[in-house]
């Protein structure tokens, strides 16, 4: 079976569940050997029951707002499977707030997880990334970064942070052949989403119909960022960089 990861090395931010787990998943089963980085100690579970599909998959548990812990974990990647070729930036919040009802604290918060500690694990895992002559680096962002979303005031920024990110450390990286992209997911139906929507009293029935409305259909899955992920990732992508892919079923140009 052709497996376009195979010997190679990742480490997937905020793993343990939702968008994240399902880039794990993908990962693993395109043949990668990959570290799930979390605060959650869910992420144990996470790993385990991947590890039960004969997948090779580990948990590191940590902090990535802090360069201590950032740095940690790309070491434990690099002493557990040998090094590290792949480092996805997933690791995020999602708080709704309108620009005046956001709090300096809020702020500071989101601006930390989101944008500091994308910053932080690419400055733990670039050296090491170019020890092995190159690699591939994918930044998770948001559709909401290319539309605005008045009502995710905080997030939506951050997103756009991710992405301004992306471009320039795309391009400060070509000569050591390390590539760096970002993914923008549209509405995606995950644990948290569908949490956040009951707060409002939508059920998870409303949410399939609403997706139903986009022009392609449905809503999104974690799947769909797994499956651009897995390509990015690989060799196939391998002349691309400083790109951001929008999957959103079309809603941006429609």
């Amino acid at each position: 079976m052709y497996l376009p990861l195979e010997h190679k090395a990742a480490i997937v931010t905020g793993g343990a569940s939702g968008i994240g787990y399902s880039i794990v998943k993908g990962l693993a089963r395109a043949g990668a050997s990959v570290i799930i980085a979390d605060m959650n100690e869910q992420g144990a579970e996470a790993a385990e029951a991947l590890v039960q599909e004969g997948l090779n998959v580990t948990f590191v548990q940590g902090d990535i707002t802090l360069s201590a812990d950032a740095q940690r974990i790309a070491s434990k990647a690099v002493e557990h499977l040998g090094g590290l070729d792949i480092l996805v930036n997933n690791a995020g919040i999602y708080p709704r707030s309108m620009m005046q009802d956001t709090t300096e604290e809020l702020w500071d918060r989101v601006m930390s997880i989101n944008l500091k500690g994308v910053f932080l694990m690419c400055q733990a895992a670039v050296p090491w990334l170019k020890k092995r002559g190159g690699g591939a680096i994918i930044n998770m962002s948001s559709s909401h970064a290319a539309i605005g979303s008045p009502e995710l005031f905080a997030y939506a920024v951050s997103k756009g942070g991710i992405s301004t990110l992306t471009r320039n450390l795309a391009g400060a990286l070509t000569r050591d052949r390390i590539r760096v992209n970002a993914i923008n997911p549209g509405w995606v139906a995950t644990e948290r989403e569908i949490e956040v929507r009951a707060l409002d009293g939508q059920t998870y029935e409303w949410l399939v119909e609403r997706g139903k409305m986009l022009p392609l259909g449905r809503l999104q899955t974690g799947e769909d960022s797994a499956g651009v992920a897995v390509f990015l990732a690989s060799d196939h992508a391998s002349q691309i960089t400083g790109q951001i892919i929008q999957i959103d079923g079309g809603n941006e140009v429609s």
